[in-house]
């Protein structure tokens, strides 16, 4: 039946298990997916691999309007994931802080790399689909390795496995990790924050 698949947003906590009362329930968006992967753990008679969650959140990055330079900035987290056979669980090892950029212009009390690159790159947007008086950007961007992020709805900082290692909101076993992280800064707005999230899903039924 239709009202089995197609239900009301407004009542997305009624209906679910996610409890993000903590963080205020600020986020616009969820997106969850759980896939087995079939990888070879050296596992005796196994014939599938384990099976992980990924789990995409944006949100409004708290309640102030952003006044910087229109800009972007972006972190990827490394993880190392190791299967334990005889206990049927799953590890995520942190391996450290991956590749970062932020825009020139981006306000630091929002967010900051933890480490530079010398070298800037360029980054260019443009588009008239909405006339000719929309506004396009042409700055200079900063590379990096990791990044420590100061608002909402989830701050963190990449320098270690706690700083990016979240409680669980409602979904899968044990904690979230931090996969990856972007945010849009656009003057006059509050910004959207979006993560990536992957956790243990050895035995989360499938509806």
């Amino acid at each position: 039946m239709a009202s089995e698949c197609c239900k009301l947003v407004g009542r997305f906590y009624d209906e679910t298990d996610f409890t993000f009362d903590s963080l205020g329930e600020c986020f616009v968006s969820v997106n969850n997916n759980i896939n087995t992967e079939y990888n070879d753990f050296s596992c005796d008679d196994m014939l599938g691999g384990v099976r992980t969650g990924s789990i995409n959140l944006a949100g409004y990055a708290g309640t102030d309007i952003y006044t910087g330079c229109q800009g972007s900035a972006a972190v990827q987290v490394l993880w190392l994931r190791k299967y334990d056979c005889e206990e049927d669980k799953l590890y995520f090892i942190y391996a450290g802080e991956g590749r970062s950029h932020a825009s020139d212009g981006a306000d630091p009390e929002w967010v900051t790399l933890n480490n530079e690159y010398a070298e800037k790159s360029r980054s260019l947007s443009a588009s008239s689909q909405s006339g000719p008086s929309t506004i396009f950007t042409d700055i200079e961007q900063t590379e990096g390795l990791g990044m420590t992020y100061n608002k909402g709805p989830i701050s963190f900082n990449t320098s270690s496995e706690g700083g990016v290692t979240s409680p669980n909101y409602g979904m899968g076993n044990g904690s979230w990790y931090l996969q990856s992280f972007r945010i849009e800064l656009v003057p006059g707005s509050i910004p959207i924050a979006s993560y990536t999230f992957a956790y243990d899903a050895i035995g989360v039924e499938v509806l």
